[in-house]
């Protein structure tokens, strides 16, 4: 773990802290409870005050303890007579602007840090597959600032971890590429990292072009855009969702489509991805009900992988699906999928000798693909 969020009770909808473990691995712990135990061994702490309470604030004075030895950020209104009082009675601490442009915390904490997002990775992970793992993380980072701040989607560095990737599976391979994004402590950039791996060893499998190739990886890089607009509560639910949580994540395409209308400078390909990766050929798919021909062959590869890689990842209410088993469900979805396409695709697992072992990553979501 590597930030510990701390808060008086639920987190204020319009917090910052919010979007964080998008970014480093974090843990949000009640004011109430702080203790060594659920600090663990975070590098720094972010404490809300937005709404903090006395009760509160005795009891995180009272196990300060726990925290002093590393860097706290409190957030606060400094107009706010209350909240400026409460951060000094903490102690050594510094305070920053509650709303401070996002993009200034996120570098604060890292200078605070040093984090290296790929520290978890194994010692024997191939160069390739690090340097492309360094490349879609800051580029899904990026789109995540993207679509907080109504900002153009970075194109260059999109294309740029496409390419990176595309050489790490030509070098390392797609299971080197499974198992070291498997890794990564947000589940919402490891499924995109992984549908885009998968897509990148697909249309290769397929003998498509180059550029055809990078334009499915980028696709699979941004197909989940919409889920930003999600709470990470319910991304990354260590529960089994309600069915109106369940709802709100089917809604995820729908939110795509309002991100990325305005950005003319994506693709349309790549927009048609995010929007329509959950559209099915027999018609029975969202948001549009799209059906047969108009639903494109970068769609149907996306689908599929995006499936795919959702049955063999782990959920903390069911274990993953093995790939023979997660093929075996994607060919008993029948007139749904375009099913030459699975044949071809579970050729590829075969030759990439995924096997049959069940993928855990580290933090599971309990969000739907």
């Amino acid at each position: 773990m590597e930030v510990v969020l701390i808060s008086d009770g639920p987190l204020p909808i319009d917090s910052p802290v919010r979007k964080l473990p998008f970014f480093f691995a974090a843990r949000l712990v009640d004011m109430s409870r702080v203790s060594p135990e659920t600090v663990g061994e975070a590098k720094i702490a972010i404490v809300e005050l937005l709404k903090a309470q006395d009760a509160g604030m005795t009891a995180l004075k009272a196990s300060w303890s726990s925290i002093a030895e590393i860097p706290v950020i409190c957030l606060v209104d400094k107009k706010n007579r209350r909240e400026a009082i409460q951060a000094a009675a903490l102690g050594k601490t510094e305070m920053m602007q509650r709303d401070t442009l996002f993009a200034l915390l996120i570098r604060r904490i890292r200078n605070l840090t040093s984090a290296d997002v790929a520290e978890q990775l194994p010692k024997n992970t191939g160069a390739k597959t690090l340097e492309a793992y360094r490349s879609g993380n800051a580029f899904l980072e990026s789109l995540c600032f993207s679509s907080i701040e109504g900002s153009k989607i970075p194109l260059n560095l999109m294309n740029e971890s496409a390419s990176e990737t595309l050489a790490a599976l030509s070098l390392d391979g797609l299971a080197s590429w499974l198992d070291a994004v498997n890794l990564h402590h947000s589940p919402t950039y490891s499924h995109s990292l992984t549908v885009a791996g998968l897509a990148g060893a697909f249309a290769r499998h397929l003998g498509w072009s180059e550029k055809d190739c990078r334009e499915v990886v980028a696709g699979g890089l941004v197909h989940d855009i919409g889920k930003m607009r999600i709470p990470l509560t319910i991304l990354d639910k260590s529960e089994k969702l309600t069915e109106k949580e369940r709802e709100l994540i089917g809604r995820h395409p729908q939110f795509g489509r309002e991100i990325l209308k305005p950005r003319i400078e994506v693709p349309i390909e790549i927009k048609k991805m995010a929007i329509q990766h959950h559209e099915f050929l027999d018609g029975s798919g969202y948001p549009d009900r799209l059906k047969g021909a108009r639903i494109s062959p970068k769609v149907r590869l996306i689908t599929i992988c995006d499936i795919f890689a959702a049955l063999t990842e782990k959920r903390s209410y069911r274990e993953a699906d093995s790939p023979r088993t997660a093929l075996t469900t994607m060919r008993e979805m029948g007139a749904k999928l375009d099913q030459q396409m699975v044949q071809q695709f579970a050729r590829l697992v075969v030759q990439s000798e995924l096997g049959d072992t069940n993928r855990a990553p580290a933090a599971a979501s309990g969000a739907t693909a």
